[in-house]
């Protein structure tokens, strides 16, 4: 018995040993055949990428022109597998396009490009064709605009702080360049939102912009934000108004006869602040313009260190003798 276990024990490395060789066999025969198939010539279609070159400096596209061709090409299996399995980017001349008249409309016969395109290619490749036949370029002339920017900054101060300056923003204006079927429809920029917390101190911050379309470009690509903050304090003053534009025939008799001036300021500007800090206004004229029974007070005149200033009660009742 353990004679014969041991014989089939070596038929079985025998029989292993002969599946080895016929399987290394088979993979060599396999592996020469493809290199023959692979050295022939073929015929196929084969997709590129396109990057357009020598677009006149005084145009821009306008729109976004097709991106990609295809040839059909005649080369070694090697280089066609090599083709199919790494995309590539070709580069396409716009040096002979020819103009649609009354338009912002050019066209390029891909035929003019063959050489160009060839020229990109293995020396084992030849270019047969190229689809489409024409390639179609919607060409604007370049222009400039001065846009305004519109921040988007969120702030959150710790309690008893504030902005006690008004924000600067550098720069507030920005120049755009680009077509001009694209500038003309743009009149302002804005940034990407920037949130801050927990705000106690005074603030230099970058924040990008957004540019709101592929077919222009901005003279800069970020601005930056600057914000003086202190601690604040809220201060309020009992003060009389005066009432304007009212007929010389005409008496007048108002209630309340003093308004409260609710105000906040830098706790060190404090001191700085007084009843001469402020002038109140009502316009009699405004009132009968648009025809309210009440009037109401506005701060004409304040100090510039001030802000978030409220007068209450808003709506002054009154009562005209003629």
């Amino acid at each position: 018995m353990i004679h014969k276990k041991g014989q089939n024990n070596l038929d079985v490395k025998k029989n292993n040993k002969r599946l080895k060789v016929f399987l290394l066999f088979l993979t060599l025969s396999l592996l020469f055949w493809l290199l023959i198939k692979l050295s022939k010539d073929y015929i196929s279609d084969v997709e590129f990428n396109l990057a357009y070159t020598d677009i006149p400096q005084s145009k821009l596209l306008q729109n976004v022109p097709d991106k990609k061709v295809i040839l059909t090409v005649k080369t070694i299996g090697f280089k066609l597998l090599n083709y199919g399995l790494k995309p590539r980017t070709l580069k396409y001349s716009l040096n002979e396009m020819e103009h649609k008249k009354k338009s912002d409309l050019y066209f390029s016969l891909t035929k003019s490009n063959i050489n160009f395109l060839q020229a990109q290619l293995s020396a084992e490749t030849t270019v047969l064709k190229v689809k489409p036949d024409t390639l179609f370029f919607d060409l604007g002339v370049k222009k400039t605009k001065k846009v305004k920017v519109i921040t988007h900054l969120k702030i959150n101060f710790k309690p008893g702080f504030n902005l006690t300056k008004q924000k600067i923003i550098d720069p507030s204006i920005i120049v755009i360049s680009g077509p001009s079927k694209a500038i003309d429809t743009i009149n302002e920029v804005h940034t990407e939102v920037f949130e801050m917390k927990d705000v106690s101190d005074s603030f230099n911050k970058k924040i990008k912009l957004i540019n709101p379309s592929k077919a222009i470009s901005l003279s800069t690509e970020e601005i930056s934000i600057k914000g003086k903050v202190e601690k604040i304090t809220q201060g309020t003053f009992i003060l009389p108004y005066r009432i304007i534009n009212l007929p010389k025939k005409y008496l007048i008799s108002a209630y309340p006869k003093e308004v409260k001036v609710v105000f906040q300021v830098a706790l060190n500007d404090y001191n700085k602040i007084s009843e001469n800090s402020f002038k109140i206004q009502c316009d009699y004229k405004h009132t009968a313009d648009n025809n309210l029974d009440y009037l109401i007070p506005r701060i004409v005149e304040k100090s510039d260190i001030l802000f978030d200033v409220k007068v209450i009660p808003n709506k002054i009742e009154y009562l005209i003798k003629k």
